[in-house]
Order: structure tokens, then sequence, then C-alpha cells
């Protein structure tokens, strides 16, 4: 066979004899199922990769709307926040401006609460503490029964202006016009309504309020309640004059408890502002033991020491104070 490459392999059972085109042609063909085993794999393979891909995009497309959503939601988190803190600067201010009035009314009424005591229970103690003070202030003599215009003769030893003599005076001489309405300083009964010619005070009114005090207005000109009559704070009971040992128009009032003449500059003086000032100026009156009582009327009232307790006797007047009568 010409022009043609013959290959003899020899070994124990013979010969054989191969040509170069059949070992091409197997070649071939080896190469052809090969590329078309390749092709058909590449086409497995990518048929897997496509569905593969198209997972991995629907997976992302759902975790693009749960970020878009979650985005929208943190922007109503974030505007909802915006509005809470808002809401609670608001409420801080408000609480500051609540706790800054209460402490305004604590200094007021003389309260002093704990550190550690909450503001709900601040408000409580001090509309408790304010309820009995105004209670107090009710049935208490307190303020001026007139208009003040000034004071012409103070309470104690003086130089009797008529009689020209050392006595005790046992009130205060308020300057007033004839005529001028006196007005009720607290709730009481008229005890006495009338004229008074040896003692000097001319027309002379008596109150008795709770607790043991009684008010005295001399030199009136006329009465308007009469014995037995009950009276308000505030109600007119009578107009002044300058009736009995007088050397003007004025009014003579006197403050007394259980029978003591106290110095009514400091019932006078005496309000919801200055309210536990009176505890330390007039020692004479018990009024621990006159808050108990208030405090036991009021059943709602918890029983608090709204002051030190007193210490020692309390004084007495002298004799002479007692017996001396006032002008």
């Amino acid at each position: 066979m010409r022009n043609k490459l013959t290959i003899t392999i020899t070994d124990l059972h013979g010969s054989k004899h191969f040509t170069v085109h059949q070992i091409i042609k197997k070649v071939i063909v080896y190469i052809t199922v090969a590329v078309l085993l390749f092709f058909v794999a590449a086409a497995i393979v990518i048929y897997f990769l496509n569905n593969k891909i198209e997972q991995l995009e629907t997976i992302i497309a759902d975790l693009e709307t749960k970020r878009k959503a979650s985005e929208l939601r943190y922007e109503a988190l974030e505007k909802k926040n915006t509005r809470l803190m808002e809401k609670i600067r608001l409420k801080s201010d408000e609480l500051k401006s609540m706790e800054d009035k209460i402490g305004e009314i604590e200094i007021m009424i003389g309260l002093k609460p704990l550190p550690e005591m909450s503001v709900q229970k601040r408000i409580d103690l001090a509309s408790l503490d304010t309820q009995l003070r105004h209670q107090m202030l009710q049935m208490i003599p307190n303020g001026y029964p007139i208009p003040y215009k000034g004071i012409t003769s103070s309470f104690g030893w003086r130089i009797n202006p008529i009689l020209k003599r050392k006595e005790f005076h046992r009130g205060v001489d308020l300057k007033a016009k004839r005529g001028t309405p006196v007005r009720a300083p607290a709730d009481g009964i008229v005890e006495y309504a009338g004229m008074q010619t040896k003692s000097g005070y001319g027309n002379l009114l008596i109150i008795a309020h709770n607790y043991g005090f009684k008010t005295l207005y001399g030199h009136l000109k006329s009465f308007n309640i009469k014995l037995g009559d009950s009276v308000k704070k505030g109600d007119i009971i009578a107009y002044t004059g300058n009736t009995g040992l007088s050397n003007g128009p004025h009014l003579h009032y006197e403050v007394r408890y259980l029978q003591m003449a106290l110095n009514p500059i400091h019932f006078l003086k005496w309000s919801i502002h200055n309210f536990n000032e009176i505890f330390e100026k007039e020692k004479r009156v018990k009024w621990e033991s006159l808050i108990e009582i208030v405090l036991h009327q009021n059943k709602s009232l918890q029983n608090r020491p709204l002051f030190p307790r007193q210490t020692g006797p309390m004084p007495r007047p002298s004799r002479q104070e007692r017996t001396s009568s006032a002008k």
C-alpha cells in the first residue's frame, strides 16, 4: 500500500498492523465524543447555574423589598421616637415647672419635705397642710379688722393719755375715722355687745372664737350684730367711734387666749404667707395641743408636727397685767 504509514505492534499473541489514517479516525472520534460530552456537561452546568441565578435574583429582590420596608419602618420609628422625645421634653419641662411651683408653695407654707419624697406625695402633703392652715386662719383671729392706717398706741406698758398714769395696755389702738366698718378676723359668736362706762371701753364688742380665743373691740360708734349672733370671717360687725375714755376716733383691739391678753400685732400680721412665724412669736399659746385638736376634728388630715415642740413651762402674765384694764 503505497504512500501509507503502517505501524506494526508485536507481542506474544502475534503482530497487529495499524495504518495512520485509522489512528486519526479514532482520535477524531474520541475528540468528537469528548467535545460532545463537554458541551452536554456545560449545558447541564449552565442550566443549573441559571436556575441558581434566578433563585438568587429572587432572594435578592425579596431582600431588597425587605430592606426598603425596613427603611420605611425605621423612618416611621425615627419620627415616632422624635415625637416621643419631644413629648418627654415637654413633660419634663412641665414636671420641672410643677416642682418649682410646689417648692414655692412649700416655702410659702413653711413645709420641708424629705429629699426622696415623690412629686405626688409633695403635692398631697402641701395640699393637706394648706387645707389645715386655711382652716386655722378661718377659726383663729388673724389680719386687720379695719384697713391699716397706722397704730397710735401699742401693746404693753404706757402712760394713759387721759388718766396720765402708767398702766398696761392690753391691746393696740388702730387709727381710723369715725364710722369705719370693722370686720370679724375669724369665725365666732358674739359674747358681749354693749356700753362699758366704768372700764373706759365705751361701746364694747366681744367675740368668742374657736379654741379659747376672743377678740375685743372698744370705743365703737355702733354695732352691726347683737349678743348671740354667729359671725363669719370678714363680716362687718361694728363701726369705729370715740366712745368711752378716748382722746379721738380709733379702734381699740385686743386678742385674748384663755383670758390672757396676747400681743395683737402678731395676729394682725399673721397670714398664709408667714404662717409659721406666729408659733415662734407667740409662745403663750399651746399651739401643739391646739393643732392636735384641729387634726382630730378633720379626719382626712394626717397627724404631723408642723413646728418644734415647746419646752419648759408657758410664761404667765404678772398679777398687775392680769388685773389692769385696757383703755
